[in-house]
């Protein structure tokens, strides 16, 4: 406190309850006010010039991650060894660089851009031992930039009663939530069929270090040691053999399992995981499909247009073993909610499950043939997601959605986001630009279809009422986007549609839509809709053309759009 009051620089911050060390790192990200962040933790000490020698390894904020060797000291100050402190750059990272060894997973030798954590909200588990173990790799899916320096001016200090020399219950499970939050991290982003083999020896090397220093301590004596290891070891095999299979059981299942005392199936396809290449390889693959699998088609209508030829389109495929599930009559995320629900519930009478809008059509006969090969040929994926071709921003924007009949849903959404990636065991893959056309998007839209478009995507991108955390800079950037795409198609063919669109996306960035207008049933979108519907397109232009007739009319205009909060946002993830 004294500090504190002596020099402005150092703010004085207490929890309210202890919420461990990542809730303290947690907590000094998010208020910190510069652009990069640095961490000393209480037992260690630094010397003159750490925090130099990072700032200049950055050269002046290029970098987003400077690493920095170390010191390890005895609790007397004596030195014991250096580590690591080398010149490297990776600029860029290499896009087959596993961000599990790119560095030493600690926090506190290191210079990091603040946004990385903020924009991509990734933060540190809360009372959990070895978090940085779980937080440094997702860190490096998200950075460009990386420099090593050759500095050693931060002193570990090696303790006897360390965190890496210690034995408990929560030092046993603590290293399998660690793996858990990477894990699910992985899943989520797409990257755990690229990061597999990764993880598997992330746990299996992992506890090289660890595991020395309880051999070499044998804290508690050797009877406690021997359980402790048998037990680590235990705990390895089983999460190895299993952790996949019982990831992809719902709560019921498990509890299914755990009461009537069933064993856990012997892998997803039921056969056992094998050593390859001294690897263990994790049990994500589902079972073959079968030679004419089972698909539902599942359409979200809202009485679109082209809801007739989206069916035709379907009859016309070559695979011809499908049903479809129409899902009409209700609001926007009450749909979804539904479609998700339908999913789950009829998992055991299909295959595969494809999300088709009412406004999407199928390319080609041969395409869900094409998708189908897809999942044969891919067996850990469960979640497919292909772009369309989109006549109302003349571009490809993500659309249809194809999942196994493994994948979960513990929410629906909520408000204009209202697509949430499924639980799932496998892994997602998406193709934003496929190289051939799977599916084309409002080829023919109703003027009411454009409207509300234009009103969807503005909804998007101004995310008012979101606080700064909660503000998606990527959804900004796609929305900009598809609204610019909106301005390029209406002086391309002069379609009133496109002008309508444009004019709805106004009405929501000027304040007089709100959130409801995502909605088609919204009364205030069909108002809106109803007051400009009978305009001429050049009528309509008059209104809203000013904001696209220069590059500094677009720029004001998108500055107005995401607001003084956004714009904070966008800055901090430059």
């Amino acid at each position: 406190m004294r500090l504190a009051a002596e020099d402005q620089r150092i703010r004085l911050i207490r929890h309210e309850e202890n919420l461990g060390l990542g809730g303290a790192r947690n907590t000094g990200i998010r208020e910190a006010r510069a652009e990069y962040i640095a961490s000393v933790d209480s037992d260690d000490f630094v010397e003159s010039g750490f925090l130099e020698d990072l700032w200049i390894g950055s050269d002046a904020g290029h970098y987003d991650v400077v690493v920095a060797g170390y010191s390890i000291v005895s609790p007397s100050g004596k030195c014991l060894k250096r580590h690591a402190g080398k010149n490297k750059i990776l600029d860029p990272i290499p896009e087959n660089q596993n961000p599990i060894r790119i560095s030493d997973p600690a926090f506190w030798n290191k210079l990091w851009r603040r946004s990385l954590f903020v924009d991509n909200e990734i933060w540190f588990p809360n009372h959990i031992y070895h978090q940085d173990s779980a937080t440094t790799p997702r860190i490096y899916t998200k950075a460009r930039r990386v420099k090593f320096i050759k500095s050693w001016k931060y002193n570990y200090l090696l303790r006897a009663d360390s965190i890496t020399q210690s034995t408990s219950d929560k030092h046993l499970l603590d290293r399998y939530r660690c793996v858990d939050v990477l894990k699910d991290f992985f899943i989520r982003e797409g990257l755990y069929e690229k990061l597999e083999g990764a993880i598997t020896d992330r746990i299996l090397s992992g506890y090289s270090y660890h595991v020395g220093n309880v051999v070499k301590n044998r804290h508690g004596g050797e009877e406690k040691t021997n359980d402790y290891l048998r037990h680590l070891l235990i705990m390895r095999e089983a999460y190895l053999e299993h952790d996949m299979v019982v990831r992809g059981m719902s709560l019921e299942e498990k509890a299914d399992l755990l009461l009537n005392h069933k064993p856990i199936p012997r892998g997803a396809g039921g056969g056992q995981p094998e050593w390859q290449a001294s690897k263990r390889k994790a049990p994500s693959e589902r079972p073959a499909l079968p030679r004419d699998p089972r698909v539902l088609v599942l359409t979200l209508y809202a009485g679109e247009h082209e809801f007739e030829q989206s069916r035709t389109s379907l009859s016309a495929q070559t695979h011809q073993n499908w049903q479809q599930v129409v899902i009409r009559g209700m609001g926007n995320l009450e749909a979804h909610h539904a479609l998700y629900k339908t999913i789950m519930q009829r998992r055991e009478d299909f295959d595969l499950f494809i999300k088709l809008d009412a406004d999407m059509t199928f390319a080609r006969a041969e395409c869900m043939e094409e998708i189908i090969d897809i999942f044969r040929e891919r067996r850990t994926l469960d979640h497919l997601v292909l772009a369309c071709d989109d006549y109302m921003t003349g571009t490809q924007i993500i659309g249809v959605h194809t999942f196994s009949n493994r994948v979960r849903w513990e929410s629906s959404g909520s408000g204009i986001f209202n697509d949430p990636d499924p639980l799932r065991p496998g892994t997602r893959k998406m193709y934003g630009q496929p190289k051939m056309t799977y599916f084309r998007h409002a080829s023919d839209p109703s003027s009411l279809q454009a409207f509300h478009f234009g009103a969807h995507r503005a909804l998007k991108l101004v995310q008012r009422g979101f606080t700064f955390e909660q503000k998606r800079v990527e959804a900004m950037h796609t929305q900009w986007e598809a609204l610019i795409g909106l301005w390029q198609q209406y002086c391309r063919y002069r379609d009133r549609r496109h002008a309508l669109a444009l004019v709805a996306a106004d009405l929501v960035i000027g304040g007089a839509l709100g959130e409801h207008a995502h909605d088609y049933q919204d009364h205030e979108l069909h108002a809106a809709f109803d007051r400009f519907s009978a305009e001429p397109g050049a009528r309509l232009w008059e209104r809203v053309g000013k904001h696209w007739e220069s590059d500094d009319a677009r720029q004001e205009y998108f500055q107005r759009a995401v607001g003084a909060t956004g714009l904070q946002k966008l800055a901090a993830a430059a």
